[in-house]
């Protein structure tokens, strides 16, 4: 064991040790305080970005995926769109639609009784044109009829069918229905898929002025 009663404090080499333990625990202070801890701290806060950072890019990966399945069933659904405007004329045709009726019901031993043109509904981007159609027929040539109708080169629905009995030898039934066709005008059609991208801006809302009453002198 060291017995300290016999060290000379006051000898030069017990000082120059002891100045030097001091300066080394100093120097060691200093370097903690003014390049170590700042330094510490800063490395702490790039590790921390560093880490925002991976999952930044982890979120945009998965929103770049995202955004490619969307690209991909937004192209999808305009060319299902493109085939279903094909079948909508650009504005209603009655020559055109009764010729094509006419020729239903000749192909399907039908006779045409009365049609009766009724005016056209807006219906969202597009129109319907209804038409009251009589004809004379049998079960089997109405059977006919609908597929026909249902295969026209355009869109047409058949509504509030009504049968009765015919007393005649040829046709067994009467019957009345409305047809509807639809049109689209040219300025309601989309011709390219960027059209679907544009967002209208929201109109600002006017923010409404509150006057405070006046008070009545009593």
């Amino acid at each position: 064991m060291i017995d300290f009663s016999q060290i000379d404090y006051k000898s030069p080499t017990f000082l120059k040790i002891v100045g030097t333990v001091v300066l080394f625990f100093l120097i060691l202070y200093l370097w903690n305080s003014m390049s170590y801890k700042p330094n510490k701290e800063v490395i702490q806060q790039k590790q921390e970005q560093l880490e925002k950072l991976r999952r930044d890019i982890q979120t945009a990966k998965r929103a770049a995926k995202n955004i490619d399945k969307l690209e991909a069933e937004l192209k999808r659904l305009f060319t299902q769109y493109k085939l279903v405007e094909e079948l909508l004329p650009g504005k209603r045709d009655l020559t055109d639609f009764l010729k094509k009726i006419d020729l239903v019901a000749k192909q399907s031993d039908a006779k045409l009784v009365k049609i009766e043109q009724k005016p056209s509904q807006q219906v969202g981007y597009y129109y319907e044109d209804p038409y009251n159609i009589q004809i004379k027929t049998t079960f089997h040539g109405l059977g006919k009829f609908l597929s026909l109708v249902a295969n026209l080169p355009f869109t047409a629905l058949v509504r509030d069918i009504k049968i009765t009995r015919a007393n005649e030898k040829k046709y067994s039934i009467n019957v009345s229905m409305t047809i509807v066709a639809h049109h689209m005008k040219s300025e309601q059609r989309i011709y390219k898929i960027e059209e679907l991208k544009k967002k209208k801006p929201g109109a600002k809302k006017k923010k409404k002025i509150r006057r405070k009453a006046k008070k009545v002198p009593s």
